[in-house]
């Protein structure tokens, strides 16, 4: 058996242990959910050890154009994704966290929704956190916001100076380090505040993407992300030009053995 037959029957072998649901593994153990959209599912689902399943309520599709590969578009009326309580998606006083999404989006009136949060649907259970499509006023005009309210409804909250409203892609998060909160855009911090070292989104209750009580977002969102920890400005930076792959996730044996194939049938 001449060498290229030989390598060619291993190689075969090998990829027919490998299976495609386990290609890409998340490696950074903060890592509490990610949601790519890439694939048209019916459900949600999280790539984090986690596993958290997002059920899809009312008018919402997937699309082939996303930031990076597929994402999900919102149109508008009754359109959200509701993911069940669990501990991971808790912050209490102390623990640090990034919560982080692409969207693009045309909206600049209308009643503000949310674009991640937790205890904030279906109804209000304090205390919660939030990605918030709204200025600082709480008003939509284009901006975007981070939002915290305490258990005694105390609110804590900022938002960016810049708008997002341009059918383009944008990456929004928002952080806790300690007591203080940042809001970035782009990958560039625009507003922060301290003060905020208390316990969020640690009732039984859902995490929602898109929606707020009966205010909808039209949008299309794309790798939403939570960490249990703040990012660096430089984490930031790179998660908003590269995406998430780049920076939380491993490229699992098929792949590298895909790119081992591809040289073989050059070589050969």
């Amino acid at each position: 058996m001449n060498r290229a037959i030989c390598t060619i029957s291993i190689l075969t072998m090998m990829l027919a242990t490998v299976t495609f649901t386990n290609a890409v593994k998340v490696s950074d153990p903060d890592v509490a959910a990610i949601w790519l959209f890439d694939e048209d599912q019916k459900e949600a689902k999280d790539l984090s050890e986690n596993k958290h399943v997002g059920e899809i309520h009312g008018n919402v599709k997937w699309v082939k154009d996303g930031k990076f590969g597929g994402a999900l578009s919102f149109e508008g009326n009754v359109s959200w994704i509701e993911v069940p309580d669990h501990p991971s998606l808790q912050f209490p006083k102390g623990q640090d966290f990034t919560v982080a999404a692409y969207i693009k989006t045309e909206m600049s009136a209308g009643s503000p929704p949310m674009i991640v949060a937790k205890n904030y649907q279906p109804v209000q259970v304090l205390p919660w956190y939030a990605l918030y499509y709204a200025n600082q006023g709480k008003a939509l005009d284009g901006h975007v916001s981070f939002f915290l309210r305490d258990e005694a409804g105390t609110s804590h909250h900022i938002a960016s100076s810049s708008l997002i409203n341009d059918d383009k892609w944008h990456h929004v998060a928002g952080t806790r380090k300690g007591g203080t909160i940042k809001l970035y855009v782009d990958g560039v911090a625009e507003a922060e505040k301290g003060g905020a070292d208390f316990d969020v989104g640690t009732s039984a209750a859902p995490l929602h993407i898109n929606g707020h009580l009966d205010r909808w977002l039209v949008c299309v969102l794309d790798e939403i992300i939570l960490v249990r920890r703040a990012l660096t400005e430089s984490e930031m930076k790179a998660l908003a030009k590269s995406g998430i792959e780049d920076i939380f996730l491993s490229v699992h044996q098929l792949d590298k053995l895909t790119t081992t194939w591809g040289k073989i049938k050059q070589d050969f």
